[in-house]
């Protein structure tokens, strides 16, 4: 039979492809059977898919806290209690790992006294107490700021004795020994000449105060909120705060005495305690964005704990202002009053505030709240 060159040309091709098929069907001349699905290529990956498929990574593990079950200490007023109060009641503390119970007492003082015993291991206090505990060689150290607090410091008065700051003169007036509320009717007298021979002071507990205006045996006194609300309630007149003057014809601002309330812990909790006292800091930083975020909740914490009306709470927190920042502000004014305790003999010594203010815990939690070394 004869075959024509075009047709044998045909069976070649035919024969050619059929075997590149049967090649291909046996994995490539390899001798192993392919059992993969089919030979199309699967596109390469994004880098959303890539992205999508990776492990979240994991915040790394807090160190464990050296203690879990500690005692605060604070008085009941809202300079020194807030962002403690509002750390319990909104469950701050117990995020951090903490049982935390919380000690009240009337004034700073007695915080401090407390703390030197180590019945508490953190105290919150107006500035004064501890700065004269630290003179006095008491080993404690400031770990944050609590408030700033200038302005609720009042001078209250009897508005039918006393109607002007000369009016002070050869008048009664009480205040609380060894606080701010001490410091604040030194500074009166200084800033307008009073002659302090002439005026009976009285020195007694910030409980005492309203009883003995009340009963007319003080004509003026001087303290903080809210005992001067309650105060202006009863009949008095704030003539002066520690931000603002209310001398008919002299109203207005007036910086009469920079002051705040502090974080204090004894030397021996805090050294052996480090990571303890970062997760109190850690929660009490939580409660400073509550109140900001929400007054009127914080007002109502506040007046559960303190049993005192939310409302007159409010209206008193917004004259403080919150925040656990270590500043040269603060150390600024805690030198002022220093040297203000040394000159009305006082304390013998200033502090030495480079060791008396320890940043590195708060350095530690929220480095943009220290601004000094």
């Amino acid at each position: 039979m004869t075959i024509n060159r075009k047709s044998h040309s045909s069976l070649l091709i035919l024969v050619f492809i059929a075997l590149t098929l049967l090649l291909a069907a046996c994995g490539g001349g390899s001798g192993k059977k392919d059992s993969s699905p089919s030979p199309t290529a699967s596109p390469a990956p994004t880098a959303e898919a890539k992205s999508a498929a990776a492990p979240e990574p994991s915040e790394p593990p807090k160190p464990a806290l050296e203690t879990t079950n500690i005692s605060i200490g604070t008085a009941r007023d809202t300079q020194l209690s807030p962002l403690i109060v509002i750390a319990n009641e909104e469950g701050y503390f117990k995020e951090e790992g903490l049982e935390v119970k919380t000690e009240l007492f009337a004034a700073g003082p007695d915080v401090i006294a407390a703390l030197g015993s180590k019945s508490i291991q953190l105290g919150s206090s107006g500035d004064i107490p501890p700065i004269i505990a630290k003179a006095s060689g008491l080993p404690i150290e400031i770990i944050a700021q609590q408030a700033d607090i200038s302005g609720v410091q009042t001078l209250v008065v009897n508005p039918d004795k006393i109607k002007t700051p000369a009016d002070l003169n050869g008048k009664k007036i009480a205040f609380v020994p060894g606080t701010v509320s001490e410091a604040f009717f030194l500074r009166i007298v200084e800033k307008y000449g009073l002659d302090l021979k002439s005026i009976e002071s009285f020195k007694i507990g910030p409980t005492e105060l309203l009883p003995a205006f009340q009963a007319g045996n003080i004509d003026a006194f001087s303290i903080w909120q809210p005992v001067a609300l309650n105060g202006v309630k009863k009949g008095g007149v704030a003539l002066l705060t520690g931000k603002e003057s209310h001398v008919p014809g002299e109203e207005g601002p007036q910086q009469l005495i920079n002051s705040y309330s502090i974080l204090i812990g004894h030397n021996d909790f805090v050294t052996k305690n480090p990571e303890t006292v970062k997760a109190v800091l850690r929660a009490l930083n939580k409660s400073v964005a509550f109140i900001e975020a929400n007054p009127d909740a914080a007002a109502a914490h506040i007046g559960k704990t303190l049993g005192q009306d939310a409302a007159d709470i409010k209206t008193l927190i917004a004259l403080n202002h919150y925040a656990l920042n270590l500043t040269p502000e603060l150390v600024t004014a805690l030198e002022s009053i220093s040297k203000f305790l040394l000159d009305n003999e006082k304390i013998k010594e200033v502090p030495d505030f480079n060791s008396f203010i320890d940043t590195s815990y708060l350095k530690a939690v929220a480095p943009e709240l220290v601004t000094i070394p």
